[in-house]
Formats: C-alpha cells, structure tokens, sequence
C-alpha cells in the first residue's frame, strides 16, 4: 500500500475503525498472510464457440479475528470528503491512516466504491465485516448457488463473494481495477458490482439466490424489486402514482437481485 518514502500520491482512504492496540499487529498478519485457498472451486461461464469459461479462482485464507466495524460511509459528506481524500501525503505518512487497506487510486473510483457499499446496503446480503470462516459456518446448510457479499479481509481487496459450491463452502474476491470488476482468476470484467453478480447468477453458471440477513425479508424489499423489474431502474422516476419518498427506496437499490 505504501510507496517509497517522499514520493506522494493521493491517499483516499476507506475509512474503517480497528481496535488501536492491535491494529499494527493486525496489519503484519495480514500483509504476510499465506496465499492457501480454501476450495478449489471455479464459477462456470457460459461457453460457445468464440468463448471459453474462465477459471475463477478461490479466495485465501483470511485471518480470524478481525477488530473491523462497519465502514463509515454513511457518516461522511461526499462533497466534504473530496476535498479531505484530495491531500497529498507522503508514503511515510500513510502508516497512520487509520485502514488495513490500499488506497483508492483515483477520487472516481472512491466514489464507485462508496456508491456500491452504499446500494449493497439496501439488498438484504450485505454483511460487511465477517471472516471467511463465519461466512462459510452460515453457508454451511444452505442450498448449492446460495452466496452472500461481504467485506474482504485481504488488504488490496474491498469485497468478496462467498457461495456454496458443490464441494461445500467457497470465497472468491472481487477486484477492482481501472473502475471495472472482475472476480479474481476471472477476465470478464463489469462496470459495477452488481452486473457481475447479475452475469454470475444466469442460468448457466453456478449462483441462483443470495442468503439475506432478514428471512424472510420484507414485502417492501420483494416489491422494490418486482418494480425494477417490470419497469427498469431508469423508468422508476417517472412512474404515476408513486410517491417521492417510494421513487427514493426503489431507486436505493435499483436491481433485481
């Protein structure tokens, strides 16, 4: 995460709160973390003659204890932060900011990251700071395809998709690059988090439903979704007989996951 010592950049940081006594320690163990993945599983693409599945590989072991709370997202200001994230800092000075994780590398693709953790809120498998152990523990008795998102614990990654396979519970992250993600081992790359997950959960490859905090989850959420739908995202503002306060709770989480 850390360039060479003089050499500046622009440090937009993402911003989580670790207990102080051990976040060095934490950030050690991770950075010298052993690659071992969990399953050898792979998340099948749809094939054809000028296409060739991708292999998609699991993700590492993750350390155990995590001192991670949610991300402050909904605390800050966007047009307070862009100004704050904007500073230059030294490299030295970036083993004080208060994250195990890399820098955004651009202000744009801070707020691509803000907006996904933003609408990942509002669908329901979302867990946030979690080790790939409990992942798989919840995962465990689920039905094949069933997967969840949540916070990575490696320290170059935001998010990772945890499934059940046919072996049994598999983490593969989602890297972000140049504004475009992908899972890793995997080529294809998506202009959001959500149309990959979308792709991913086609009829021929291997994710079928996402496993929701609230079970069963809420009318209002089933509902915003069979208007997104029926309608499209894009459509949702102006359709009659919809109130300001439901066009801004269907339009949260504009996606039919």
């Amino acid at each position: 995460m850390v360039q060479q010592a003089g050499k500046k950049r622009i440090l937009l940081c993402r911003m989580v709160r670790e207990n102080p006594e051990k976040t060095g320690v934490q950030s050690r163990q991770q950075n010298i973390a052993a690659e071992t993945p969990s399953q050898n599983q792979t998340l099948e693409e749809p094939g054809g003659p000028e296409h060739r599945p991708d292999r998609v590989k699991p993700d590492s072991q993750e350390p155990t204890e995590r001192q991670l709370d949610l991300l402050l997202w909904s605390k800050l200001n966007l047009k307070e932060d862009a100004e704050t994230w904007r500073r230059l800092v030294t490299g030295a000075d970036a083993h004080n900011w208060p994250t195990h994780l890399r820098p955004f590398s651009s202000p744009a693709e801070y707020e691509l990251v803000k907006s996904t953790y933003q609408q990942l809120q509002h669908s329901g498998y979302y867990w946030g700071p979690m080790t790939m152990e409990e992942a798989h523990e919840i995962l465990t008795h689920a039905l094949q395809g069933t997967f969840l998102i949540r916070d990575s614990g490696q320290p170059d990654v935001f998010f990772t998709l945890s499934y059940q396979s046919e072996d049994g519970p598999t983490s593969v992250r989602v890297q972000l690059n140049n504004l475009l993600f992908n899972l890793h081992g995997s080529q294809r790359t998506f202009a959001s988090l959500f149309d990959l997950l979308t792709y991913y959960t086609s009829s021929s490859c291997k994710l079928t439903v996402p496993y929701r905090k609230q079970r069963p989850e809420s009318l209002k959420q089933v509902c915003r979704r069979a208007f997104i739908r029926t309608y499209g995202a894009e459509n949702i503002s102006t359709l009659p007989g919809l109130s300001p306060q439901d066009k801004n709770y269907v339009c949260a989480y504009p996606h039919c996951i």
